[in-house]
């Protein structure tokens, strides 16, 4: 049978659990209401921890804004810039919140380098795509004129 520890330290004072979350905030100071761009790192119903750009005062009354969660009332409890930690002034619902890590817009992918394209010449051409290559040039030509044929002769019409 084996125990599990779990270590605490003497100044925790976190009521909830803190999820790793990579959110998007809009972090307002009370004194200037200029939105500040924030990233939350970590999330819990009683508070966040965030990087921020601009230096912010210990126990400073902020306003978070998070999408999901909307805005909320928070006072800076942690400071060592550029991260922050910041307990909310009544505690948040955050079970609308996805804590699953954001999937990334670009995905690096190996397509076995250069060998892996085909040329013009490798790929075999049936006779429908040899037809359609052989006149392309006026099927271009005609369905740029077309439309400014009927268009003059619409016009010459009402006239």
């Amino acid at each position: 049978m084996a125990l599990t520890a779990q270590l605490f330290r003497a100044d925790e004072e976190r009521a909830s659990d803190r999820q790793p979350v990579n959110l998007d905030g809009t972090l307002r100071k009370q004194d200037d209401h200029r939105p500040l761009d924030v990233m939350i790192e970590d999330l819990s119903s009683t508070g966040f921890r965030m990087s921020c750009g601009e230096p912010l005062a210990l126990d400073a009354t902020v306003s978070i804004g998070i999408a999901g969660l909307g805005r909320h009332t928070a006072r800076v409890v942690r400071s060592a810039a550029p991260y922050y930690g910041c307990r909310f002034v009544s505690p948040v619902d955050i079970a609308g919140i996805d804590t699953a890590a954001p999937v990334a817009n670009i995905v690096a992918a190996d397509f076995g380098g250069p060998a892996a394209f085909f040329t013009q010449e490798d790929l075999p051409l049936d006779a429908g795509e040899l037809r359609i290559r052989q006149f392309r040039g006026p099927i271009i030509a005609a369905g740029i004129l077309l439309p400014w044929l009927v268009a003059g002769a619409a016009c010459a019409a009402l006239l």
